[in-house]
């Protein structure tokens, strides 16, 4: 199993990775591989890494705890705790449920998910200010009647969370998860993650991985910005893998854990349901439950097969177009692996070539066309332009190039976000070799799209 890790960190070029597995009630293995920044620093379990939307699970957790207090219940409208939630249309604001955004079914997009994803608030009141931007937005479908993936639907909860138990989410989570857990090098600040010996992130540039801060969000942290080891998330596993119970401590009840884990609706893949912040379904034909989670520079997978009361948590310290879906692979090989099947080295998602290529297509589109467009105006300008410069001549000289220019430019500023679902802003974050590729063609075809236009024109009158 290490030589199949070391393996795949060799070919993806992973500077580091944790990993822990957990068999019943115990941690059977974990181990740090590689190294947590440029100094040389190895990783070792207690090493913190940012976990992404892994981190739901640790918010539905909140939720279910407040639940079985008598607190919160699923089924009435986050109104009801949260009087001033507001979106674009007052009667979907009134139907949305607890229970739909545990679900995913509240009717907010993916995209509008990552809207304040690479935002940065550290005010107390970010986890409020992020869902009171929400007035705004159009949902997608109607509320409960279809599951969409939306980190916004977390960051909701979050602040219910807060309202209801009167307490900052950061400190719910640490008093009443973090602590009873065990979770010692777990954190909702990035300042004390680092002082703990937190990894370095890293972005991958043309497949090569370069160490890059990435804006921290508290309006993000139900969603997915806590930071935690894989020895902790091990501790976290345990728990949902026995009932609610780590050592001598509940968490939750049974039948709480049982309702986080029930497949409430389809995800649109076969065979494959969503719960409360975790995925159902099959890894290689194995029953599982399951979530992964990315921030810009970390990426997380946690599996739990119920049946063999096993549980693997996988963390790298990089992200990018070059280790897309890796780190689910990887977790996928080491679970083969302790079953005592042959862990498959890792095989780029489907989607990647169509992703890469929308990018690279209208990219080299755009500069071929710059660049026939400069020889037609020198050659044009050579030439000498005709005696009758007509509305004909205006409109084939001046006016279409000028529409292909605006054409290129709405693929590349607007078609290329909607496609990928997610902001400019976002792709420079987490994309920024597929980002420069955007903006680079950008700037040819607007500066000499209007250095051509106004070039011409002056010609045209001399």
């Amino acid at each position: 199993m290490d030589a199949y890790v070391e393996a795949q960190m060799a070919s993806l070029k992973i500077p580091g990775l944790a990993l822990a597995i957990v068999q019943g009630n115990q941690v059977a293995y974990a181990r740090g591989y590689g190294q947590a920044g440029p100094g040389g620093r190895p990783v070792t379990p207690q090493t913190p890494f940012m976990i992404g939307s892994t981190g739901k699970s640790i918010t539905a957790l909140a939720i279910m705890q407040l639940v079985e207090a008598g607190q919160i219940e699923l089924d009435v409208p986050v109104q009801t705790y949260l009087p001033r939630f507001r979106v674009a249309d007052p009667q979907a604001s009134a139907q949305i449920t607890v229970r739909h955004l545990l679900n995913q079914t509240s009717g907010f997009s993916t995209a509008i998910g990552r809207r304040e994803e690479f935002a940065s608030d550290l005010s107390d009141t970010a986890i409020e200010s992020s869902v009171l931007r929400l007035a705004d937005v159009e949902l997608v479908h109607s509320p409960g009647t279809t599951h969409e993936y939306s980190n916004v639907n977390y960051n909701i909860l979050g602040l219910i969370v807060q309202t209801v138990s009167g307490q900052s989410y950061e400190s719910y989570v640490q008093a009443h998860i973090f602590d009873p857990l065990e979770m010692r090098h777990s954190f909702t600040s990035q300042d004390e993650a680092m002082q703990d010996g937190m990894a370095t992130g890293y972005v991958t540039w043309f497949g090569i991985p370069l160490p890059k801060n990435i804006p921290f969000n508290r309006g993000s942290m139900p969603s997915g910005n806590q930071i935690c080891s894989v020895e902790d998330m091990a501790h976290h596993l345990i728990a949902q893998l026995n009932d609610g119970r780590y050592g001598n401590v509940s968490v939750l009840s049974p039948e709480g854990v049982a309702a986080m884990h029930q497949p409430a609706v389809p995800t649109g893949y076969p065979d494959e349901y969503y719960g409360m912040a975790w995925y159902i379904g099959a890894i290689d034909g194995v029953p599982a439950v399951y979530h992964g989670g990315d921030n810009g520079n970390f990426a997380t997978y946690l599996i739990m097969v119920p049946e063999e009361k096993l549980g693997i948590a996988v963390m790298i310290n990089v992200n990018g177009s070059n280790v897309l879906g890796g780190v689910h692979q990887i977790a996928g090989g080491v679970m083969a692996a302790v079953m005592g099947r042959q862990p498959q080295p890792y095989k780029p998602p489907e989607m990647l070539p169509k992703m890469i290529g929308s990018v690279v297509v209208p990219a080299a589109v755009s500069i071929l066309w710059v660049a026939w467009m400069v020889y037609r105006f020198i050659r044009r300008r050579k030439q000498g332009l005709p005696a009758r410069r007509n509305a004909q001549w205006i409109l084939w000289v001046v006016v279409l190039p000028l529409l292909v220019d605006l054409s290129l430019l709405w693929v590349l500023l607007f078609g290329i976000p909607m496609l990928w679902e997610l902001p400019l802003s976002g792709m420079a974050v987490m994309f920024p070799d597929m980002f420069m590729l955007v903006i680079g063609s950008v700037i040819a075809l607007a500066g000499w799209g209007v250095a051509r236009t106004a070039l011409t024109l002056r010609l045209a009158k001399s």
